[in-house]
């Protein structure tokens, strides 16, 4: 969620930095950010101040299932979290404004950038590329690390295979 609100938010920092203004093109791009925000504290619980709580909001939009002062630590906690990553992502495109422009001026001369053509501009990832789902989940620590089949699904194939030929030549007996 913290990539989404950032790179959501890289649109209307990119208006900032490269054109010194910030239009209305990022209305979107805001209300995402705002709604992904307000999910993350009030539906999912993630957000210390407010801690592992879940307040249904779709029951009746007149009546907030928490109080005031709930209500103004979401509103603090949500404006906090925006403002932190927008200056995350103001950091970022400073950082790499350079590549930013490569980008930009590449997009100008050419409507679709491939992968080569990134990667000629501004070089490998530095992580490297994960290809596999097993790669792309080594090294979390987490249940999704291990790929294996799980033993209640092992045989679970071979046995649906030989319950397909069954009804086959069920089927051709019932035929002929």
């Amino acid at each position: 969620a913290v990539v989404s609100t950032q790179s959501t938010g890289g649109g209307r920092a990119s208006e900032e930095i490269f054109f010194g203004t910030i239009t209305t093109g990022a209305a979107d791009d805001l209300r995402k950010v705002t709604n992904w925000t307000y999910g993350m504290i009030v539906q999912y619980g993630m957000n210390k101040e407010i801690g592992n709580l879940s307040f249904d909001l779709n029951q009746n939009p007149y009546l907030k299932p928490f109080s005031e002062e709930t209500s103004y630590k979401i509103d603090a906690e949500a404006k906090k979290y925006v403002d932190e990553a927008y200056v995350r992502t103001i950091t970022l495109l400073r950082d790499k404004k350079a590549d930013v422009e490569k980008v930009a001026e590449a997009l100008l001369a050419k409507e679709v950038l491939t992968k080569e053509d990134m990667v000629s501009m501004l070089g490998p990832r530095p992580w490297g590329e994960k290809t596999s789902y097993e790669e792309l989940v080594a090294g979390t620590g987490g249940d999704m690390e291990d790929s294996s089949l799980p033993s209640g699904l092992k045989g679970l194939h071979k046995q649906l295979e030989e319950e397909r030929e069954k009804e086959k030549e069920a089927k051709k007996e019932e035929a002929s």
